[in-house]
This record gives structure tokens, C-alpha cells and sequence, in this order.
């Protein structure tokens, strides 16, 4: 397994740790993107597009704390409230991309 959970459809972007999230859980800031933990063991890569709206690039979810299905099941239910709490873009809403697992 490569650690990519393929999200059912309607899903989005990808997911997974990173090193600019440090050990507190705060966004370590890189150039117009950042890396965000939104809640124990998901992590949100975000772009700022300049008009007020964002770009979710990136969504991860810790193997620690979540098994595969555990991560797809979760993206489900809170797909609308991640786009919301960040304000993204509203033609992402509708895109499709890969969730991705990681240790």
C-alpha cells in the first residue's frame, strides 16, 4: 500500500503530516501556502489566493489515528465544515481529489 486512501466521490484533496506543522499543532507559514493541523491527526495544506478565498492542496490523516477507512468515513462527514472554516474556493467544492494516508 502507498499510503493514498482514493476517496469516494465528491471527495477532494490530499492528505498527510508534514514538518511544517510543529509539535503544538500550529501553521508554519511557507511563502502563500501552510501547512494547518484542523484537529488531532488531519492536516490541512491551504494556498492563499489572494481574493479572501483558499485553495485546499492537501489533506492528511495520521495512520496513528486513523485507519482507512476511518479517514475516508471522516472526510465524508466533514468535507462542508473544512470548506467553510477556511473560506475555500467555491469551484474546488465540486473537483475531486485523493485523500492521503500517512504514518
Amino acid at each position: 500500500m502507498d499510503g493514498t486512501v482514493h476517496a469516494p466521490s465528491g471527495a477532494e484533496p490530499r492528505v498527510a503530516a508534514h514538518p511544517s506543522v510543529n509539535g503544538n499543532g500550529t501553521a508554519r507559514h511557507l511563502h502563500d501556502e501552510w501547512l494547518e493541523e484542523y484537529e488531532a491527526g488531519v492536516f490541512m495544506k491551504l494556498k492563499d489566493l489572494g481574493d479572501g478565498t483558499r485553495e485546499l492542496t492537501r489533506v492528511r490523516f495520521s495512520k496513528r489515528r486513523f485507519g482507512e477507512h476511518q479517514a475516508e468515513n471522516w472526510w465524508k462527514e466533514n468535507r462542508e465544515k473544512v470548506y467553510d472554516r477556511y473560506n475555500i474556493r467555491t469551484s474546488q467544492r465540486a473537483s475531486s481529489a485523493a485523500l492521503t494516508h500517512s504514518a
